[in-house]
């Protein structure tokens, strides 16, 4: 009985790895430094990430087609359409003159 569980469990985990598509990516200023705590998620769904001190993520995707959104304060919003499994990323800063307005 115990063999069937884990097989079945097995066979589910296995299932949904194919389901989705590992993304790897990183962000970047305008001068080549990563940007830590950037959101990145992929449109329409709740499936999103964070870039870590040296503007890494790592994020699971449904389908290669998929749009990643990123977003940050400091910076304006990007989005583009996933064709590959890396993705690198510059951000352009936000014009701190809009802001204060």
């Amino acid at each position: 009985m115990k063999k069937v569980i884990f097989l079945l469990l097995s066979i589910a985990f296995l299932s949904c790895g194919k389901d989705s598509n590992l993304i790897d990516g990183e962000v970047k200023n305008s001068n080549g430094e990563g940007i830590e705590d950037v959101l990145v998620q992929v449109m329409g769904t709740d499936l999103n990430s964070r870039t870590n001190t040296k503007g890494v993520f790592r994020i699971n995707t449904k389908d290669r087609g998929d749009e990643l959104i990123f977003t940050h304060p400091e910076y304006e919003m990007f989005r583009i359409q996933l064709d590959d499994s890396e993705v690198s990323v510059i951000l352009k800063e936000k014009n701190t003159q809009e802001q204060e307005k």
